[in-house]
């Protein structure tokens, strides 16, 4: 083969490794995208009940702004035990064991139920969530699984849109911890690959059943299919630059020359990846460097070639399993060989027409000049990093809301839980569940008649540590502290500093982010961990127990309001207040206390500008607020004309009509006193 390659395969190879280094695919992108979903797993396994663990392209860091790739989640049920032998020991756990026959396609496995009591397997009984299956075993039905329709399904999982690029695909799995039997003859190295190392390491990781059937089996509503998902992920980490490279560059390919004329389903970015594994297995590790990129990947394609002619995809750990079962069939395969063999002969050309992520502009112009904009090549690994920023600050901001929800003493618990696991999680979560923690002990000292001042300097301690968990939310909730406590100077200050850090300031992470912060974080080196703290802003909620240190605008929209656009976490007796708006709120409350006519009157002036801005969150609680600071103003119509404007918005169970009523009883009591 070799011998039969262009001389120009060489420097152009060399020329596309660094154009895939600047759109996002450097060593050092790859390894801190691959730690922050690390970390997102982490503390998913802190903060839930139920395992998350995310897989695919964005766990694996092979994506690119360009591909768009989902994010891919599995949900294991902790309550349910998967064995693949009969247990000697009973377990309080409802269990089941992997069964299969004759009729059972190979990677998929059935699910039979196991008598509670005895641990012996359950024929011809029925029970909710299970059928009989052709040998009258008592199975788990695995479709019960998917909550939504066959239209709306992507695979096994189910998908979920937020915004215009992002999707995540989420799909409930059953873990089963030893290697299965099915996979029993993988491990046998080829051309050193894989390593003794990572043999070991994956059949240690068991694998995953999705709740999906065989597509051309009978009995596929019975069937579970074998993932080993874990270990798929551990051998795409240890890729070195050029596979990891390889592997990319078939996925932007399959999305430009193949999605168009065979669609979606034929080609996919498992079968890419399934071939790389293949790949590394029947050459040697000396071909894998960058002079040869080009060169590796027409191999793949040239192996992807032979099973599409051949209509059969084995699968890495399962080979007698066709992936391309009920996937490429008829004209498609047609169709799809003859893309292939097209490629093929155009003897790498094709790679200056890839529009994924400007490839071919940015290797022609780098092929022409050797040069390419700086500028352009940090927006697009800024880009390309920021799914995996939003993803992460997402899942701290839920687990906030799921402490905040809890007692007091499960609330001390849970720190205590969180100090004892990984550094990353303790200084991510710890710190940010401090502020609702110290918020919470404060309640109850204020409550109290008699303050315990010695409980109420750990309240302010917390509070103190929760500064750090981002930007503005727990700094907030401090401010508000020494608001109730009188301390003008200190609220003065902590507000100060908060209008300080808004230079870079990222205020909602599900926007895009403003590209001053990220490429701030790229030139600062900053660890995700850094980058919450420092560029983050949540929004501030409060739950009922922290009700006397709050600000008592907010106490009466808590037991009346019901807001339409809070997030599911969110428990129901609770608000939430955007950070820029009750920043400037609580900067108006302080001026007016210190009698600083110009500067209240200039925060008022900000609140106004930025409670109407068009793409606010939680405008109910912002309007309020606002309402509040006009009362207080004396500014008794524009304060009705607000409250009317929060009426319409949310013409029930808003907290709006009862602050109407209150503004209506001061008008009438105004009347008197001028009569």
């Amino acid at each position: 083969m070799e011998g039969n390659t262009p001389v120009y395969y060489n420097d152009v190879s060399l020329r596309l490794f660094n154009v895939l280094d600047n759109v996002g695919l450097r060593e050092d992108i790859r390894w801190k995208r691959i730690s922050m979903m690390f970390q997102r797993d982490e503390i998913e396994f802190v903060c839930s009940e139920h395992f998350h663990h995310t897989f695919g392209s964005q766990a694996e860091a092979t994506t690119t702004p360009g591909l768009q790739a989902d994010i891919d989640i599995a949900t294991c049920i902790p309550e349910i035990v998967v064995l693949q032998r009969i247990p000697w020991l009973q377990t309080s756990k409802v269990t089941y064991i992997m069964v299969s026959d004759e009729s059972t396609p190979p990677g998929y496995v059935k699910l039979q139920a196991l008598d509670s009591n005895s641990s012996i397997p359950v024929f011809n009984a029925q029970f909710e969530r299970h059928s009989l299956d052709s040998s009258g075993r008592s199975v788990l039905c695995s479709h019960n699984f998917c909550s939504l329709s066959e239209s709306e399904r992507h695979g096994p999982a189910d998908r979920r849109i937020y915004g215009k690029t992002l999707s995540m695909d989420t799909v409930v799995a059953l873990r089963v911890l030893s290697w299965p039997w099915q996979a029993s003859q993988w491990g046998y190295r080829i051309n050193n690959y894989p390593s003794q190392g990572n043999i070991v390491l994956i059949k240690q990781t068991g694998a995953l059943l999705v709740p999906v059937g065989h597509p051309l089996s009978p009995e596929s509503h019975l069937e579970w299919r074998i993932s080993i998902s874990y270990g798929e992920k551990i051998l795409v980490w240890q890729f070195n630059s050029t596979q990891y490279k390889c592997y990319v560059l078939l996925k932007m390919i399959k999305k430009h020359f193949v999605e168009p004329s065979c669609g979606e389903k034929a080609l996919t970015s498992y079968h890419c990846k399934t071939c790389v594994f293949y790949a590394l297995q029947s050459t040697p590790p000396s071909l894998w460097q960058p002079e040869n990129l080009l060169l590796c990947v027409e191999l793949c394609l040239r192996t992807l070639c032979k099973w599409v002619k051949i209509g059969y995809c084995p699968n890495y750990f399962i080979p007698q399993e066709n992936m391309f079962h009920g996937k490429l069939y008829g004209h498609i395969q047609v169709k799809l060989l003859a893309v292939l063999h097209d490629l093929l002969r155009q003897e790498g050309k094709y790679i200056l027409r890839l529009s994924c992520d400007d490839m071919g502009q940015r290797l022609t112009r780098l092929c022409q000049t050797s040069l390419i904009n700086s500028v352009i090549q940090e927006k697009v690994v800024v880009e390309s990093m920021r799914i995996s920023f939003a993803f992460l600050s997402g899942s701290i901001e839920e687990a906030g809301i799921k402490f905040a929800c809890q007692d007091l003493s499960n609330k001390i618990g849970f720190v205590k839980k969180i100090c004892s696991t990984h550094t990353t999680i303790q200084t991510l979560i710890e710190m940010f569940c401090s502020s609702s923690l110290g918020s919470d002990l404060a309640s109850q000292c204020l409550s109290q008649e008699v303050i315990d001042q010695d409980r109420l300097d750990i309240a302010h301690d917390l509070l103190v540590l929760g500064c750090s968990s981002d930007v503005t939310s727990g700094r907030l909730k401090l401010a508000v502290f020494y608001l109730m406590q009188d301390n003008l100077i200190m609220a003065e200050s902590v507000l100060h500093q908060i209008q300080e850090d808004y230079t870079y300031l990222v205020s909602e992470y599900n926007t895009y982010w403003p590209e001053e912060a990220l490429c701030k974080i790229l030139e600062d080196n900053l660890s995700a961990t850094e980058f919450v703290r420092k560029y983050v802003a949540y929004p501030v909620y409060y739950v009922q127990s922290e009700m006397h240190c709050m600000p008592k605008a907010l106490i009466l929209k808590m037991f009346l309001s019901r807001e339409i656009h809070v997030p599911d976490p969110c428990p129901s007796r609770s608000v939430y207040v955007h950070p820029h708006v009750f920043l400037h709120y609580l900067e108006y409350q302080c001026y007016f206390l210190q009698g600083k006519i110009p500067h209240k009157l200039a925060a008022l002036d900000n609140m106004l500008c930025v409670v109407f801005d068009k793409d606010l969150e939680y405008r109910d609680s912002a309007l309020s607020l606002l309402a509040c600071c006009l009362m207080q103003e004396g500014m008794y119509i524009n304060a009705w004309k607000v409250l009317c404007i929060s009426m319409r918005l949310q013409n029930e169970h808003n907290a709006a009509m009862w602050q109407i009523t209150f503004l209506i009883n001061r008008a009438f009591w105004l009347k008197r006193q001028r009569h």
